[in-house]
């Protein structure tokens, strides 16, 4: 397996791992808050990953910055969400964090593709 097919890998395992435990925590589940940290920090790492590689691969600096963007927006909302919106509007935060991250393994997925063609052009 080459390293952009094992990161964009990462990117989808601890995506999906990441939204069951994020809709754990919604429903009640605040002891795994950690945990699910912990699996967006290796989801953001991952998209990191797949930017420098695709830097380094030749697809362009467009995509690789949009992750790297993304990847910190991704970190700053998940630290600060306790404190956004507190109270019955949190909901809307809650969806924010969801879109986020769904969007997040959305650029991994880009960036996975972008990066195999340039490789086999």
């Amino acid at each position: 397996m080459t390293a952009p097919a094992a990161a964009q890998w990462t990117v989808r395992i601890a995506g999906l791992i990441a939204i069951v435990l994020g809709i754990v925590v919604w429903v009640g589940g605040s002891g795994i808050v950690p945990l699910h940290m912990l699996v967006g920090i290796v989801l953001v790492t991952a998209l990191w990953t797949l930017g420098i590689l695709g830097l380094r691969a030749g697809t362009g600096p467009v995509l690789p910055a949009i992750a790297f963007a993304w990847g910190v927006v991704v970190v700053l909302l998940g630290l600060n969400q306790a404190t956004i919106l507190t109270g019955d509007g949190h909901v809307i935060v809650q969806v924010a964090h969801l879109l986020v991250g769904i969007v997040a393994i959305g650029i991994g997925e880009a960036l996975g593709a972008r990066i195999r063609r340039v490789a086999t052009a």
